[in-house]
């Protein structure tokens, strides 16, 4: 009888604890969901059997309580806040970013050293890496390391030409090519490393780029609990990456600063490996007079040196970047541009007006083709790559405009795939119509607020963006040029594309076919 009254009491005692922490929300009076599964809280979609990528579920969550500003979500039993209204998004990305500078994820340098990088790291260490990091992306470093990329360009544009010539039309995977353009594009830039991945799919920077986001379900699981429950990962004291993918990065990293500071050709190469160097052996980048104005003030005050974790760390990052993020945006504007040859259509005569070769592919020639910006523009608005952000309260912070004050540590998600897709913001939202961006840079010119994030926004936008869109640019650029292209598989037409849910990325779920014919 004793035995079934303590179980009794402790069912009793588990139900109240369950009830009260899933009503922390409806205390403060902001709108939450009815019923939180126990444990899991509002996560149970994630791990079910309906398979959802991220940007998925919270899209959905996004068309549920899109009429609030904001509302509350349980990551297991932490209190989180979806941020709805683009007034609001402004006021957390932009005008009070010292209470939300922090993205609230677990980095354990010594556990896994390569986690320890600028899209991770919060607080001071954050802000003075940024500030180190900031005078590498302006327009003059870039225009600088053009050459190398355009080099990369004609790779893949020869290899196109070459085989559509050969066969008449020829048919590829999209991502895996575009993939392979990054891979060189990031590693000739990042590494000072020529590699061939376009014309070698067997290229060791090709393998390790695959690695890196092999679906495993225990990788997929850590990535979950590092950013919903971090505090577990710190327990659990769980590497993110793989040993042999951190050995790679940490040989080819060693191998490169030797030979820099050695002397010789390498060390005269202008890319970013060479400024990394600078930052490690006299702690700043040095800045054009005419580049002043793309810099942080701070840059000039901080004259910490980089430690070799720290070089290998931003190289590792760069190259996640440069090869996930890029190349699914080409192969996203590919397929909307086989979908819709109209638009390719009007693409083409934009090169033909400025282009007559490959050759003529100019830093400055790339920069005045408004037409092939706002299709990447449109690509990005459509499938935001990262289709979430988040952020964490650094301090108690009270909304403007209303009643709600959140506590410090309280995590915040903003939608950004849901806010991409909404009609109220962007007119018929799945027409692909990259005219949305002729007139305003947001795409939708009678939102107040921040309802555009292909890049982020505010001062933890991504610090690669011009970096990310020119190597997208040019690469558009260099199959559109002699080529057009239609979808291999005609039955895609009508269908829009569902998403790999074991992808945090934006990342399509079946492969893009394209076909390419000499135009």
């Amino acid at each position: 009888m004793v035995f079934w009254a303590l179980v009794a009491l402790f069912v009793f005692v588990i139900y109240y604890a369950n009830q009260y922490y899933f009503s922390y929300w409806k205390r403060l009076g902001v709108p939450q969901q009815d019923a939180p599964t126990f444990l899991l809280g509002d996560l149970a979609g994630i791990f079910s059997g309906k398979r959802k990528c991220f940007g998925e579920t919270f899209f959905e969550f996004y068309n549920r309580f899109k009429h609030n500003k904001i509302y509350g979500l349980y990551f297991s039993y932490r209190p989180s806040l979806i941020v709805n209204d683009p007034e609001v998004i402004q006021e957390v990305m932009i005008k009070d970013f010292t209470s939300f500078h922090d993205r609230g994820l677990f980095v354990d340098e010594k556990v896994d050293p390569l986690s320890a990088h600028l899209f991770f790291l919060g607080g001071q260490k954050w802000r003075d890496l940024r500030v180190k990091l900031s005078p590498m992306f302006t327009s003059g470093k870039l225009k600088a390391m053009y050459p190398i990329i355009q080099d990369c360009a004609k790779q893949l544009h020869d290899y196109l030409l070459k085989n559509t010539q050969e066969k008449k039309s020829f048919d590829f995977d999209a991502k895996d090519l575009f993939a392979r353009f990054t891979i060189n594009v990031i590693s000739s830039v990042a590494f000072g490393i020529e590699n061939d991945c376009i014309n070698d799919p067997e290229n060791i920077f090709h393998k390790m780029g695959v690695r890196i986001f092999e679906r495993r379900p225990r990788d997929k699981i850590v990535r979950l609990l590092g950013f919903f429950v971090p505090k577990i990962v710190d327990k659990l004291k769980v590497k993110k990456y793989h040993p042999e993918i951190e050995d790679f990065f940490h040989s080819i990293v060693k191998q490169n600063i030797d030979l820099r500071e050695q002397g010789g050709s390498l060390a005269e190469r202008k890319d970013f490996m060479q400024l990394l160097v600078q930052l490690k052996n006299q702690g700043y980048v040095t800045v054009d007079k005419s580049e002043e104005h793309e810099v942080d003030n701070a840059t000039s005050t901080e004259r910490r040196k980089l430690t070799f974790q720290e070089v290998a760390s931003q190289v590792f990052v760069f190259f996640i970047g440069g090869f996930e993020t890029s190349s699914s945006t080409m192969n996203y504007c590919m397929y909307e541009l086989s979908k819709n040859p109209h638009v390719q259509k009007k693409l083409h005569e934009e090169l033909d007006n400025h282009l007559k070769s490959i050759d003529d592919l100019t830093y400055d020639t790339l920069s005045s083709m408004k037409y092939l910006d706002w299709c990447v523009d449109e690509t990005l608005r459509k499938y935001p790559i990262v289709p979430m952000l988040n952020r964490e309260s650094s301090r108690d912070h009270h909304f403007a405009g209303t009643n709600m004050k959140i506590e410090k540590g309280t995590p915040i998600i903003i939608p950004v795939l849901g806010i991409h897709r909404d009609p109220k913001i962007y007119d018929n939202p799945m027409e692909f119509r990259p005219e949305r961006f002729a007139n305003s840079s947001a795409g939708s010119p009678n939102v107040n607020g921040l309802c555009y994030m292909g890049f982020g926004d505010g001062p933890r936008s991504c610090i690669a963006a011009r970096l990310g869109k020119l190597q997208t640019k040019i690469g558009l650029a260099a199959i559109l040029l002699k080529l057009k292209f239609e979808l291999a598989d005609q039955s895609m037409m009508d269908k829009e594309l569902e998403f790999d849910p074991h992808q945090f990325a934006l990342t399509p779920k079946d492969t893009v076919m394209l076909r390419a014919t000499v135009r």
